[in-house]
Parts: structure tokens; C-alpha cells; sequence
């Protein structure tokens, strides 16, 4: 299943990532894919924030790669393989040891992963549209992913500015 949404400034980047929030499971990997300066941060600070995480301590672990958020409803584990650029192995860098079934895992740069984790991963694509706007296109192919999007539109619809194009895959 897939949804695209139109992220018109930081107050609908909040939005989602508060959404996103709620329908986190300990378990749970989003795969974070866009230019420089999208917004990947921004939503990952939003969707720790959504799981009681005070936002002002969640900063692009660009030279640290993993920052740990343990202080929340669910343990997050925030990643960021920018530095390691284009086939950043996981193992290398002891990534897949928070593949526990305990920790939420949030991949920044997702795309340069060798094993891209795609079959049980929410994978979001961010991209520009202008210096205010985003496209978010949120696809999830594993079975867990239909009914948690289909929760997550409906907390979307409560903001006026978004028109998902839900597409079922």
C-alpha cells in the first residue's frame, strides 16, 4: 500500500510525524529516502516527539551514525548513513543488533543501504516541490504496513490541507 501526501511546512511534517507516532510498534524500521535538506530529520524529530521524546534532543547523527532515544513510549534508534554514502553494510557499523523486536529504527539516507530491509520496512520518500512544500510518499508492502496506513490517513485527514492519493498494491 502506498499514500502520498503534499507536506505544506513544518506544521504538516509535525503532523505526520505525530501520526507516524501512533501507529508504532516496538519492531518497527522506516526507511527514510531524499535529497539534502527534505525534511528527514525534521519528521524523525516530529515522530519522537509523538512518542514522548522531548524534540530538542533528536539531532542528525551524521557523525555519530546512531543516536539512542530511550527515554520514550517505544526505544528509538535514529540512524543516519549519509557519511557512510552508497553501500553503507549494516553489519559494520553494529546496526543490526537493534533489530531486537524492541526498538523503533529510523534510517536516514535508507538508499545507501547494500540490504535495503524493503520487505518488512515503511519506506518514505521525501522530495522537494518548493522552499515550503514537500511530497511524502509513504509505501509499505508488508501486511503489518495496510491496516497501520489506512490509521495513519485517517489521522492525516483531520489536518485540512492534505489530499492523500492512496494507492493499494
Amino acid at each position: 500500500m502506498r499514500l502520498r501526501y503534499t507536506l505544506k511546512g513544518i506544521e504538516a511534517t509535525n503532523a505526520l510525524g505525530n501520526c507516524l507516532s501512533m501507529v508504532l510498534e516496538p519492531g518497527n524500521l522506516f526507511l527514510l529516502s531524499g535529497d539534502l535538506g527534505a525534511g528527514k530529520t525534521s519528521l524523525t524529530k516530529a515522530t519522537a516527539s509523538g512518542l514522548g521524546i522531548e524534540e530538542k534532543e533528536v539531532t542528525s547523527p551524521s557523525f555519530t551514525i546512531i543516536h539512542e532515544h530511550l527515554n520514550g513510549r517505544l526505544p528509538l534508534i535514529h540512524v543516519d548513513l549519509y557519511r557512510l554514502g552508497p553501500h553503507a553494510d549494516i553489519t559494520e557499523i553494529g546496526l543490526e543488533d537493534y533489530f531486537d523486536g524492541k526498538n523503533v529504527v529510523i534510517i536516514e539516507w535508507a538508499e545507501y543501504l547494500k540490504d535495503p530491509l524493503v520487505k518488512k520496512a515503511l519506506k518514505i520518500d521525501l522530495s522537494f516541490i518548493n522552499e515550503q512544500s514537500r511530497e511524502v510518499c509513504l509505501t509499505g508492502k508488508a501486511k503489518i504496513w495496510r491496516e497501520r496506513l489506512l490509521l495513519l490517513d485517517d489521522c492525516m485527514k483531520a489536518f485540512v490541507d492534505f489530499r492523500p492519493v492512496v494507492t493499494h498494491k
